[in-house]
């Protein structure tokens, strides 16, 4: 085999990598596009257009759109279900509720009841990854720290974001959240809007 030879069938072989690493990359960028608009689709629709803008700031990351279409396990006995379809039922429910008073009460529960279990959705996924494994030594504790930093670092800068367009709906969601502890919303449209929260029962694993 001539050196011109070999050099060309080692040029042909690292172009033939290259084009099947480009279609598998562009097959993971048709899938997280698939599954972001059936989040989109999905996600409660608010008529203050910010609260929207916060969500799909939100499903910005990656892996949270995997996590929520990524089937959790659920009770002895029941079959799988996916986190969408768990955190668009209490988005419905939460909006129902009848103490809340107002119509962005009700769209502030919607979208709080539909992301408020992201930091737990996401380390899920992060496990079935194996990024970390998850050992059986690792404590409960441990594992709602990883949670809880997980629910900050996702919902920091969509907060964040929403809170310079529209610093009330900011402020109050932030609260609701538990992201923020201060005074600046109306403490008794939190309540009323944790109270809605709490009445969705969440099919938790």
């Amino acid at each position: 085999m001539t050196a011109s030879l070999h050099l060309h069938r080692n040029r042909n072989r690292i172009s033939l990598r290259t084009l099947m690493s480009e279609r598998v990359q562009q097959h993971d960028c048709d899938v997280i596009t698939q599954y972001r608009d059936e989040i989109y689709a999905r996600m409660p629709d608010a008529a203050q257009g910010a609260l929207n803008a916060f969500i799909r700031n939100l499903f910005g990351d990656d892996g949270l759109v995997r996590a929520y279409l990524h089937p959790v396990a659920t009770p002895a006995g029941e079959p799988a279900t996916m986190p969408l379809d768990l955190c668009e039922r209490a988005a419905n429910q939460a909006s129902r509720y009848p103490r809340l008073l107002h119509r962005h009460e009700r769209e502030l529960a919607a979208v709080a009841a539909f992301v408020q279990s992201c930091g737990y959705y996401w380390c899920a996924y992060q496990q079935v990854l194996g990024r970390p494994a998850a050992q059986n030594a690792e404590t409960m504790r441990f594992y709602r720290s990883r949670i809880a930093s997980a629910h900050k670092a996702l919902l920091e800068e969509p907060l964040r974001q929403l809170r310079r367009c529209h610093a009330d709906l900011g402020y109050t969601l932030a609260q609701v959240l538990g992201m923020e502890h201060d005074d600046t919303a109306d403490p008794q449209q939190v309540a009323r809007i944790q109270a809605a929260l709490g009445s969705v029962m969440m099919q938790m694993p």
